[in-house]
């Protein structure tokens, strides 16, 4: 897009998000696609999971009305049609694990294939100078991209967690791009950010409603994670970067950080990396006392707090491996809390002497 972002762009995506939310309700309960209470969920009502299908068309209507295609690249928009097609697939009729990873791994090899989005290097993450991959670009890539569309559906636990863990770094990255004279990106991710807040109208908890009306499922978990990766990866990972590798890691932290250490700590219980439990921090803040609001508006502030940290050290040229070990140090801790939830019970505001519990439940 030729022009510089504005509030109307924004507003408009919000607006067609807000209208396509209700409107996809009724037809969901026609194709199945509805969460009905189960096992570890926390919803007690039966819920449509067309929000990832709204902020797509949202995403579309915007382009459409600006003169644009959704993207330049036909490639990626194969690869957004897959991703869509297993989300909807597996929110319809909960398809297994192995079918889901091999549609993420069609589109991100879609991408690396036939784009020119790859991550070509890490940066000084270990103090050696820039670590450049070569030919290692395409399979780290292909890890970046099943990552984060794993992280974002992963983290999507609680009502409004997973949009607002995506809005805060939309919203970081919006403002790199700006600042570094991308106005096409910046016009994009600021049109995906009102998408998100659209769609969150509806998912939040508010004082008038005590649940979510609708939720991403997982066609939105997956899409809402493709173009994380897309934009982090064209921002920080490409040859002309505008930020530091590392700094992106930061700014995808807390979906980053409860992925790995939630699968992390299934293989040390001989359990699949992808069984769904409730070993996940927001489960455990929620088994302490903590309010769903509370919950979300933490892991929020969180998100901000790391992010602005990761934009300082890149302004005052903190090293990149002291980054890097930060974070592994920050993966370490996230790690001892999810095995030894007791650490949390201590927190301000947690039920005195509520037990936690992480039980297994089926996925």
């Amino acid at each position: 897009m030729e022009f510089i972002p504005s509030l109307s762009w924004f507003l408009l995506s919000a607006v067609l998000s807000a209208i396509f939310v209700p409107a996809l309700m009724g037809p969901a309960q026609r194709f199945n696609l509805v969460d009905h209470p189960a096992g570890r969920k926390n919803h007690s009502l039966p819920t449509p999971l067309v929000g990832g299908i709204a902020i797509f068309l949202s995403l579309t209507a915007t382009h459409l009305l600006a003169g644009e295609m959704l993207t330049q690249s036909a490639t990626l928009m194969v690869a957004i049609l897959v991703t869509m097609a297993i989300g909807v697939a597996d929110d319809a009729h909960e398809i297994g694990h192995r079918s889901k990873f091999f549609a993420q791994l069609v589109a991100a090899l879609l991408i690396v294939s036939g784009t020119e989005v790859h991550v070509m290097h890490l940066g000084d993450i270990v103090g050696l100078g820039d670590l450049v991959l070569g030919k290692w670009s395409y399979l780290v890539t292909v890890i970046a991209i099943i990552g984060l569309m794993n992280a974002i559906n992963m983290i999507d636990g609680l009502d409004g967690l997973a949009g607002t863990q995506v809005l805060v770094p939309l919203l970081i990255f919006m403002g790199v791009a700006q600042a570094a004279g991308d106005a096409t990106a910046a016009m994009e991710l600021l049109v995906l950010a009102g998408a998100v807040c659209g769609f969150l109208l509806f998912n939040l908890h508010s004082p008038w409603r005590r649940r979510a009306l609708v939720f991403l499922g997982d066609t939105g978990g997956l899409l809402l994670g493709l173009f994380l990766a897309w934009y982090s990866i064209r921002l920080a990972g490409a040859d002309a970067s505008k930020i530091r590798p590392i700094t992106a890691v930061w700014i995808l932290a807390v979906p980053l950080l409860d992925m790995g250490a939630v699968m992390f700590l299934r293989m040390l219980q001989k359990k699949s990396p992808f069984a769904a439990d409730r070993q996940h921090l927001h489960f455990i803040l929620r088994d302490i006392g903590f309010s769903v609001g509370q919950v979300v508006g933490m892991m929020a502030l969180a998100s901000v707090a790391l992010s602005l940290v990761a934009l300082l050290a890149e302004a005052y040229g903190v090293p990149e491996f002291a980054m890097f070990g930060a974070f592994v140090a920050i993966l370490l801790g996230y790690l001892a809390i999810l095995a030894n939830p007791g650490i949390v019970a201590r927190l301000p505001g947690a039920r005195a002497g509520s037990p936690v519990k992480v039980p297994d439940s089926p996925g």
